[in-house]
């Protein structure tokens, strides 16, 4: 079936960006800080909620914090769901998440003005805590709509001050024990495509306007707990030394080269841990988390295995117990074929270079895609920066993508009921 080609509104689009874009903003000029449960991301879910009412769009919540916004039509079947998220990083950039929500709300508004007769709802969503620093509970938003929350990680959950997960949740009317209530509505999404930035150099450096995601990487965050014996530096004799943080940089030394071996894996020992974290004092506890990740589940299982083993190898000889834990898991999601085609077919359509990409970065769509159709958009980044004050997208690319978005939802929102 042919479709006409729906147009967007640029400054539609460069407006709401703008506006969206003044939200948060860290006082030191250095990035953004809208957290997740903070009152800076709780402001940015009350300005996409106006700037739906504005269209006349039907807005709602639910149990998580998440934000929707419907345009119905034949609202008795299942909608069509696009969007991203509202929280950053700690001085994270104005692209990441905020760009594909705007985007999705100026394709809400390019479909409505098209007079297109459409065969089902079209959702616009605004997810919640998926960056996930404060708190470890990346992905929380559409995990929920997805029924796939660990509720034990939730309800242990703190950010570093020691205020629970449940107790920011309350400062916003939001109890954490109803987090599994946003699974209801889980069977009135017919699937969900996501419009982001890349966060990676790739696009940029091949002159490509445009991207059809094919799978998002697993993610699998390894804490290492090392515990040795705390000691003087001085006078501890070398062979009764039980230093904690050795065994863990020799962890590091070992694993790392295996990593840069292996085909389709990342492995990034990001955060460490030292007690007591003094000079003079051999460290007797240190905790060093681990970021893993590949779109293979096997590559992803058998790194994981390999770095718990390397960790005991290399503690042994120091008398060093370790204990590893998995705190935080997302399985490889490959985005539905039929909808990666529609993003390709669209494309080809509007004339834009469109190539086919993994994406390294893990996304509410990764998430979905596990219970229903999934598809994601990619424009380019420059220089791949992301999670950075210096994240930056051309307002063309932008515009690119968000007219792309706007094409495929079109077809697929005019696709006549298979079933």
């Amino acid at each position: 079936m042919t479709v006409s080609t729906v147009s967007i509104d640029s400054a539609f689009f460069l407006q709401a960006f703008s506006e969206l874009a003044a939200i948060g903003r860290d006082p030191s000029g250095q990035g953004y800080q809208r957290l997740a449960w903070s009152e800076a991301e709780r402001e940015a879910h009350r300005w996409f909620r106006d700037r739906a009412q504005q269209l006349g769009l039907t807005v709602w919540s639910d149990a998580a914090g998440n934000s929707f916004a419907d345009l119905e039509s034949q609202a008795h079947r299942p909608a069509l769901a696009i969007g991203s998220h509202l929280d950053t990083v700690p001085y994270g950039g104005a692209y990441d998440g905020g760009y594909g929500v705007v985007g999705a709300l100026a394709t809400a508004e390019a479909i409505q003005r098209s007079g297109l007769k459409l065969a089902r709802p079209l959702r616009i969503c605004a997810f919640t805590d998926e960056e996930g620093p404060r708190f470890g509970t990346g992905l929380l938003g559409s995990k929920a709509v997805a029924g796939t929350l660990d509720m034990e990680l939730v309800r242990r959950a703190q950010d570093r001050q020691g205020t629970t997960l449940k107790e920011a949740m309350a400062r916003f009317d939001l109890d954490l024990e109803d987090l599994p209530s946003a699974a209801q509505t889980q069977p009135n999404f017919w699937g969900y495509i996501e419009l982001h930035i890349e966060q990676g150099p790739r696009l940029e450096q091949r002159h490509i306007r445009t991207a059809a995601v094919t799978a998002i990487t697993g993610i699998r965050q390894v804490s290492l707990h090392f515990v040795g014996k705390t000691n003087h530096a001085g006078t501890t004799p070398k062979p009764d030394r039980r230093n904690a943080l050795r065994a863990a940089a020799e962890t590091i030394a070992r694993f790392s080269p295996w990593v840069d071996g292996q085909e389709e894996l990342v492995a990034n020992p990001g955060q460490i841990t030292v007690h007591p974290n003094a000079a003079n004092v051999v460290p007797g506890d240190v905790r060093l988390d681990w970021d893993v990740r590949s779109p293979d589940p096997i590559r992803l299982n058998t790194a994981v295995q390999h770095l718990m083993a390397v960790a005991e190898d290399v503690s042994r000889p120091f008398h060093i117990t370790v204990e590893s834990q998995i705190f935080h898991d997302v399985p490889p999601c490959p985005m539905h074929r039929d909808w990666v085609e529609a993003v390709q077919t669209a494309a080809d359509r509007l004339q834009f270079s469109c190539d086919r990409l993994v994406s390294w970065a893990g996304h509410d769509a990764g998430v979905l895609g596990r219970v229903m159709p999934a598809a994601m958009i990619f424009i380019p980044s420059r220089a791949g920066v992301s999670h950075a004050p210096e994240e930056y997208s051309t307002d063309e690319a932008m515009l690119d993508g968000v007219q792309l978005l706007a094409q495929t939802a079109a077809d697929l929102l005019t696709q006549e009921e298979k079933s």
